[in-house]
């Protein structure tokens, strides 16, 4: 059997040499799969002793009894954990939509993805998340507690809150290094060839040292490649304490100073290494980090001779290269500053990687998320440069006018700055399309960045863009007048330049941010001016669209008869593309219209049409949708036997999916139903379930709702028992 049947992202290279740990993987596998109810567990432990290691392992060992998926995460970019890191990385290995949805619904999505679920979560080095965060995860940790869940999370950081420490109670382990029952195995499985034997008979000397620290160990055989073991031990005892163990800080820069005197070149290398926030493809490890310091046999002989000395660590699996946080700990307190060009060369070679977003469908964005940490960073140093350039916040510069920008731009020198100016505008350009699906934290400062540096350089078509996409960002975080003005600033400059394409975009958004400000005439001006751009330009799929919008806007005017025929129009443009999402869409609009009108029969049908084409191209958040406008439409004719039929559909797909959220909404309606046939036993217990959801998602509104619902029902139930007798 094939381990890719469980959805992962586990660091398999940490298994390489794994040995031991016995009885912590004993302990820890009753703490998984075992009745108790605690979902979270702790792995403490300072840095090196094998923490990660050991939560990998244990992963690897139940990989079968996680089967709905583990999730590894570890803080992106340069910034400490965030709760963002944990919504990616589900939309990475489980082609969620988390990142969609605003930050104040994290706690309740990530919930609904461990909730009666076998996932387990892993998080690593939790230091530096803020206190909402922390509160966050002890919410969702609580719930699951609360509901005897089989999802389990794993919390590795060096120590603990105060507040995790209670909730995971007695299942906490405390890694100091190997145990001394594993030193022989550990030695024997991680000691290079040829200094093993000597590493074998030394092995308690170089246990004390190391403090059983794995990490230093590994460092010290890599050091007696160096030098004969009596040499190295008087060293070594040099760099401790009077109990003769050494500090891992120490043991690393005595490993990293030794080689870098050997091989100069590694120094760099190793500096460099750096930036390589979350790994780094050995392919860009030759092209960016190393193409300056020698021929191609010195890099594949430098890299080999650091992994063999632990300064380096290679995942073949994936093909990447990363440092331990001890390594890169030492080199960012201690190794020589490259310089702006060297972050330029950074940022320049992975603003390539940033635009394979725009280049690649959704669904294969894993391919590039690997290097979220790198483009992350690269942004991050072209919105510091352009801060220097202009000696003012890029927030501050983007929201002046455009004159007075065009002053603060005559008094830098353009020409020596412009390269750099170009480079930050093309990285929130490829990061815009990302930005619209995934919202990353910062990336406002981004955009506003790009606003700034497109001004400067003169390309008004992309500043435009730039303003477009600031105005969807605050949409998306709930300003959306905020957003309004943002968009409103770029329609000007499509419209004097008649860029019609993006100008129907920009026009598209304000009727969107209308209809959501519930103002529809106002969204019925700008949908109309967006339809006329898009009208002259022969976009069947934007055509059909703008139809559509059309149609949804006479609807909230209350004209159902003249949305019926935009939406009509729609569905002409799109059958001749034959675009089955789309037309899902335009069928599902026109059932909701029908339904409106009380022309069931012909909703019926409509909805029908646009199950059907959802299911073709498998979207079944739109199956779902279509079951319950069809279980809606049939209620409202007063079917019920069918419209129990059709929720019943969607109740089974909602349990499937595990969209426990909606499940409950669809468990209100069919008490619903039920009430109205009279079977009151069965209303009870689709309310009770229903009230049971919302309050493992702590929807108090919603729980007290399903009470009233409860109540009225015995209520019935008891009037119907009492008409009897």
């Amino acid at each position: 059997m094939e381990h890719s049947a469980t959805p992962n992202n586990i660091t398999a290279y940490r298994l390489q040499g794994f040995t031991g740990s016995r009885r912590r993987l004993l302990t820890l596998h009753d703490w998984l799969t075992g009745r108790d109810d605690l979902p979270a567990i702790a792995i403490s432990g300072e840095q090196g002793s094998g923490k990660s290691s050991l939560a990998v392992a244990a992963a690897w060992n139940h990989f079968y009894d996680f089967s709905d998926g583990i999730i590894q995460v570890s803080p992106a970019g340069i910034s400490p954990f965030r709760l963002y890191d944990v919504v990616r990385t589900f939309d990475t290995v489980l082609g969620t939509t988390l990142t969609r949805a605003s930050d104040d619904r994290w706690g309740i999505s990530i919930l609904e993805q461990l909730y009666k679920r076998r996932r387990l979560l892993i998080l690593d080095k939790l230091a530096g998340a803020t206190e909402r965060e922390l509160a966050t995860l002890v919410e969702i940790i609580g719930h699951l507690h609360e509901n005897e869940g089989k999802s389990r999370i794993i919390l590795i950081d060096r120590r603990f809150s105060a507040n995790i420490a209670n909730l995971v109670q007695h299942q906490h382990i405390h890694i100091t290094g190997i145990p001394q029952e594993d030193l022989v195995a550990f030695v024997a499985a991680r000691a290079p060839e040829h200094v093993r034997a000597a590493a074998l008979k030394h092995a308690q000397t170089i246990y004390t040292f190391a403090q059983s620290n794995p990490l230093c160990m590994r460092l010290i055989f890599g050091l007696m490649e160096e030098f004969p073991f009596d040499e190295l031990e008087s060293i070594l005892r040099g760099l401790g304490d009077q109990d003769e163990s050494a500090p891992a800080i120490n043991i690393c820069a005595f490993a990293l100073e030794t080689y870098a005197l050997q091989n100069p070149a590694a120094g760099v290398f190793l500096s460099r290494l750096v930036r390589a926030v979350g790994g780094v493809y050995e392919r860009a490890l030759y092209e960016l980090f190393w193409d300056d310091l020698g021929p191609t046999a010195a890099y594949e002989r430098t890299v080999s001779e650091l992994a063999t000395r632990a300064l380096i660590e290679r995942d073949p699996f994936r093909q990447r290269v990363v440092l331990h946080p001890i390594v890169r700990r030492y080199l960012e307190e201690n190794a020589a500053m490259l310089g702006e060009e060297w972050d330029r060369r950074h940022a320049a070679f992975y603003v390539k990687q940033a635009e394979q977003y725009q280049m690649l469908p959704l669904q294969r964005w894993s391919e590039v998320d690997p290097d979220w940490g790198n483009i992350f960073a690269g942004a991050d140093w072209c919105a510091k440069r352009v801060t220097r350039i202009f000696q003012r916040e890029p927030e501050s510069l983007v929201q002046s006018d455009e004159n007075e920008l065009a002053t603060i731009v005559e008094q830098i020198d353009l020409p020596s700055v412009r390269a750099d100016l170009r480079l930050a505008k093309d990285y929130a350009l490829a990061l815009a399309h990302y930005a619209f699906w995934r919202h990353p934290p910062g990336i406002l400062r981004w955009l506003m960045v790009g606003a700034v540096a497109a001004q400067a350089t003169q390309n008004l078509r992309d500043y435009a863009w730039f303003l477009t996409n600031i105005g969807r960002q605050y949409f998306f975080l709930g300003h959306v007048e905020v957003g309004i003005e943002w968009m409103q600033r770029a329609v000007g400059i499509f419209d004097e330049r008649d860029i019609l394409s993006d100008l129907a975009y920009v026009l598209t958004d304000l009727g969107t941010s209308y209809r959501v400000l519930d103002e529809p005439r106002r969204a019925l001006e700008y949908f109309t001016a967006a339809f006329n751009c898009v009208a002259q330009l022969g976009d069947q799929h934007g055509l059909a669209t703008a139809h559509m919008n059309l149609g949804s806007a006479y609807f909230s005017l209350n004209q159902p008869e003249r949305a019926l025929t935009e939406h009509r129009m729609a569905l002409r443009v799109a059958l001749r593309n034959d675009d089955k999402h789309l037309l899902a869409s335009i069928y599902n609009n026109i059932g909701l219209v029908l339904e409106a009108l009380e022309r069931y029969e012909q909703a019926i049908e409509a909805y029908e049409f646009a199950l059907a084409m959802f299911a073709k191209s498998d979207d079944l958040t739109g199956v779902s949708a279509c079951y319950n406008n069809l279980g809606s439409v049939c209620y409202a004719r007063g079917d019920f036997g069918q419209a129990h039929t059709w929720y019943t559909l969607d109740m089974a797909l909602l349990r499937k999916r595990g969209a426990w959220t909606d499940l409950a909404a669809t468990l209100h309606n069919l008490g619903h139903v039920a009430l109205e046939q009279g079977a009151f036993d069965q209303a009870f217990a689709y309310f009770s379930e229903s009230r049971d959801l919302y309050a493992a998602f702590d929807l108090s509104e919603y729980v007290q709702e399903e009470e009233e619902m409860i109540q009225y029902t015995q209520s019935q139930r008891a009037n119907k028992s009492l008409t009897k007798h």
